[in-house]
């Protein structure tokens, strides 16, 4: 047992971690607690239930995997953003196996609105940064977007494919950068 204070943070990184070695199935409260080296009363603590902490956990699993999109923000175009995002996301489901399909099954069984604007939020937080890159490419036509094709038509496009893509197990997304630069750069 953990005699010094536990975080938080310090809970969700064991989580991290065995939903990286295990998958998202291996956490529940006493497994969580003993991983943690805490009672299982202290985890009650922060976490009033097991699909608190799960969605606590897949938000932190999300947050991981996102976190090296900074890395992107230094890229000069859009469909190089993509790319980079494409990898940062691969790398992130290389490192939480099974995370993808799994944590859509989590999201159902758990409490379906706090899921819900879980997800909400963290892909809010994608597209916004998608946004941000498309406004900053100097290369982008001007007569690229329509009513139809909006920016943030293509930006939910985009969200679409690369998720599809990763779930069918592609490496790259050479594809969907060209695809980009073909109706971008007119």
């Amino acid at each position: 047992m953990k005699t010094g204070k536990t975080s938080k943070e310090e809970i969700l990184a064991v989580c991290r971690r065995m939903v990286a070695d295990k998958g998202l199935s291996a956490l529940n409260m006493r497994a969580v607690a003993e991983a943690s080296h805490i009672a299982l009363g202290t985890l009650y603590n922060y976490f009033t239930d097991k699909d608190e902490l799960l969605l606590a956990a897949v938000e932190s699993v999300w947050k991981d995997i996102f976190h090296s999109e900074r890395k992107c923000e230094s890229v000069a175009s859009f469909p190089e953003y993509i790319g980079c995002l494409f990898d940062s996301v691969r790398e992130g489901a290389v490192a939480y196996p099974d995370f993808f399909a799994a944590h859509s099954v989590v999201m159902t069984h758990a409490q379906k609105g706090t899921a819900k604007n879980t997800m909400e939020q963290y892909f809010d937080h994608i597209k916004h940064g998608m946004l941000g890159a498309l406004k900053a490419d100097p290369r982008v036509s001007p007569d690229a977007f329509s009513s139809v094709l909006t920016e943030a038509a293509l930006i939910d496009f985009v969200v679409d494919q690369m998720l599809l893509m990763l779930s069918r197990g592609e490496t790259s997304g050479a594809v969907l950068s060209e695809i980009l630069c073909k109706v971008l750069y007119r």
